[in-house]
């Protein structure tokens, strides 16, 4: 399977993160779907990246609700026969709160967002890929997924769990001709981090675009002997 020309899924592809890792899959070739859930990402996006308004394919999926990322699968299956590549970066932050003080509704809403999402689109996606002998799946974790940090309990558990999960499908689909890694970022250079943090170096931190070509790397036939890894991509900061 060569690492042009194929399909790819990437929820949660209108955001910065995503965008990145779109332009850096159109740019090899590949056909492209993301993933929304409200109009005004699709506007955002349209807006900052013009070019590649006409070459994306965009879906409209709730990936915390199982039926419609069924239908989603589908949708993507329909229009472009099969898919190769899922990339799934939907997820949120939500930090600062003692766990004695963290309402169960922001509990719940950290685990859906950054932990079910992920199981879902996996457990959806993976007996497609494994009727057909192939695919790729990168989750994005995160460095405060290795260690409980102080008010930051449901980040830290919800993405410690998207990497554990990781490992779980990687060996069972390992015999599969699938390959299932995460990559766990730090803080990344976007305008949002900017303006929460303006007088940090931010010349420590990793662009987007970079973290884009980490997650390309680990949907290439050169990465075919990599499974079940959680990839640091923290830079110095």
């Amino acid at each position: 399977m060569k690492t042009k020309n194929r399909n790819v899924l990437i929820t949660g592809g209108t955001g910065i993160l995503g965008s990145a890792v779109t332009k850096a899959y159109l740019a090899k070739g590949n056909s492209v779907a993301v993933t929304y859930l409200f109009d005004n990402e699709v506007e955002r996006f349209k807006q900052h990246n013009p070019e590649l308004s006409d070459d994306v394919t965009f879906l409209f999926a709730n990936v915390t609700d199982e039926a419609e990322v069924q239908n989603t699968i589908q949708d993507f299956i329909t229009q472009f026969g099969h898919i190769d590549i899922l990339v799934n970066i939907v997820g949120g932050f939500i930090g600062g709160i003692p766990t004695a003080e963290l309402e169960e509704e922001r509990w719940d809403f950290m685990m859906n967002l950054n932990l079910k999402s992920v199981y879902l689109c996996c457990k959806i996606t993976i007996p497609h890929m494994t009727e057909r002998g192939y695919g790729k799946i990168v989750n994005v974790s995160a460095r405060a997924g290795l260690k409980g940090e102080a008010g930051l309990s449901a980040y830290c558990v919800s993405k410690g769990g998207v990497r554990t999960l990781t490992e779980s499908l990687a060996a069972e689909v390992m015999d599969s001709g699938i390959n299932v890694n995460c990559i766990m970022p730090s803080i990344m250079d976007t305008p949002m981090n900017r303006e929460a943090m303006p007088d940090a170096d931010h010349s420590r931190w990793v662009k987007p675009e970079d973290v884009a070509k980490v997650i390309y790397f680990l949907t290439s036939d050169d990465s075919a002997i990599i499974n079940g890894a959680a990839i640091p991509v923290y830079g110095r900061a």
